[in-house]
């Protein structure tokens, strides 16, 4: 009786511990891109262009897909951050681009060659810079600072 009880046991718990392993997973994934759980208020490109011109306010558009650890890296780890928020909210607009619905290919207009991708736009639709790959919080608020300083308001000499 007793080999047939751990018989049992080892069943159940192995079927139980890859339960709890695709529980975590799915978990995971669904924490990689929360349902704008403090992330930035994305809008569309045309609308996000307007708003900058009008606000004085620079674009930021991110290029991701689900697929993407990194993206889902950075959207966890540095847009939902307040002193991210902070800056961003107060300087930029964003404008969110899953390149797997791309019907407009912005991916390939702004040249987003990997993901994730961060392209910076002043309101003159200009890119004012590219940054390819995640990073961390820090740098992503110097980069932000340094685009303020020297781009915010700059718009196209015509």
């Amino acid at each position: 009786m007793t080999e047939m009880t751990t018989e049992i046991k080892r069943k159940i718990l192995g079927r139980t511990g890859i339960r709890q392993i695709l529980l975590t997973l799915a978990l995971w994934l669904g924490a990689a891109f929360p349902a704008g759980a403090g992330e930035f208020q994305y809008r569309g490109l045309d609308e996000a262009l307007k708003l900058a011109e009008a606000e004085n306010k620079l674009v930021m558009i991110f290029f991701w897909a689900e697929w993407c650890v990194y993206c889902g890296q950075i959207r966890r780890e540095v847009f939902t951050e307040p002193k991210v928020h902070e800056v961003f909210d107060r300087d930029f607009l964003a404008v969110s681009v899953d390149i797997e619905q791309d019907p407009g290919e912005l991916a390939r207009k702004y040249r987003a060659r990997s993901l994730p991708t961060l392209v910076f736009l002043n309101a003159a639709s200009e890119i004012v810079g590219i940054l390819p790959g995640a990073v961390d919080q820090e740098t992503f608020l110097k980069i932000l600072e340094y685009l303020v300083e020297n781009h915010k308001g700059s718009k196209s000499a015509d």
